[in-house]
């Protein structure tokens, strides 16, 4: 189910329904904030040949396909499953080059075609080129749907041959709809702290349901201040601490990130590159956890000096 973006439904259902639907969705905005989502409701939208507001059913006979991975017109082109240390975090040429029959084609079953890329900043320049070659020459009926986090970085060749849609972070009560979808039975509080820490991206915080907010936030005000890292590292040795350790490296950056826009020290500033390179590739990349909150522990702490003026 699609929570909130009300306007960007309204935007695509108007153009669908207009018959002048672009080939070429560029969906931007922060991560986490249902992006895909979107891109899963519309693509249903086709392939059900629904225009109405309401969402496709789960029990449509489309949406059964869709979510089996078996309708023959609807395709999703991102990294592949990541493994434990060693996984690329890319779209191969390949990958791409394996869809282009489909893409070549006419729809079998529905009166569209849809492919979801999820993300277009997965791809590499080699990568983009090849993607780049199946826009320009857009077979009828075909869809693209593409999610991007950080549009500025695409090819300006890719960017001029879309539509760009943009998203903004849900509103509080949206954030807590969505994580209480997904998480039924959490408790009305820790749920708050969950919506707190989402920040208006729930699925930024969608394996974070598990952890302890509450006891992690007053842990990164005690980092702040420069208390015992160690004690606080070694907590992490246990393999159940995955969820945690991720919920401290997101809960961490917020929080650097929030110094930062206070005081934006070109020092702080670095803090915060090196706490979202630990966000982005700390858990992908199975680093050992009890180190990498001891390299949370720094971070906060230095951040926490800056602030006061004691760096």
């Amino acid at each position: 189910m699609l929570i909130g973006h009300e306007h960007q439904r309204a935007d695509f259902l108007s153009a669908l329904n207009s018959g002048r639907l672009h080939h070429a969705w560029l969906l931007t905005g922060p991560r986490g904030i249902g992006k895909r989502r979107f891109a899963d409701w519309a693509a249903l939208k086709l392939l059900a040949d629904d225009t109405g507001p309401d969402d496709v059913s789960p029990g449509h006979p489309v949406a059964r396909l869709v979510a089996a991975g078996s309708h023959p017109d609807h395709r999703v082109l991102a990294p592949p499953v990541e493994g434990k240390g060693s996984a690329t975090s890319t779209i191969t040429v390949n990958e791409v080059r394996a869809h282009r029959d489909f893409l070549q084609s006419h729809p079998s079953m529905a009166n569209w075609r849809v492919m979801i890329v999820d993300s277009i900043d997965d791809m590499n320049l080699n990568t983009a080129n090849a993607f780049l070659k199946l826009l320009e020459e857009p077979r009828p009926n075909t869809l693209y749907l593409m999610t991007s986090h950080a549009p500025g970085g695409l090819l300006a060749t890719i960017r001029s041959r879309c539509r760009r849609m943009a998203f903004d972070r849900l509103p509080d009560t949206q954030t807590r709809q969505v994580l209480a979808s997904l998480y039924p039975d959490l408790p009305e509080q820790q749920l708050a702290s969950l919506a707190g820490v989402a920040n208006g991206a729930p699925g930024a915080v969608l394996e974070l349901g598990e952890a302890d907010i509450g006891d992690l936030e007053q842990w990164i005000g005690r980092l702040l201040r420069g208390d015992d890292a160690i004690s606080f590292a070694r907590t992490f040795a246990d393999k159940a601490a995955a969820s945690r350790l991720k919920a401290l490296l997101t809960m961490a950056t917020q929080r650097i990130a929030a110094i930062a826009r206070r005081n934006p020290h070109p020092q702080i500033l670095d803090l915060y590159d090196s706490a979202e390179t630990l966000l982005r590739d700390a858990i992908r990349l199975a680093y050992d956890r009890v180190q990498v909150a001891m390299a949370v522990a720094d971070l906060l702490a230095r951040a926490g000096r800056m602030e006061s003026g004691n760096s």
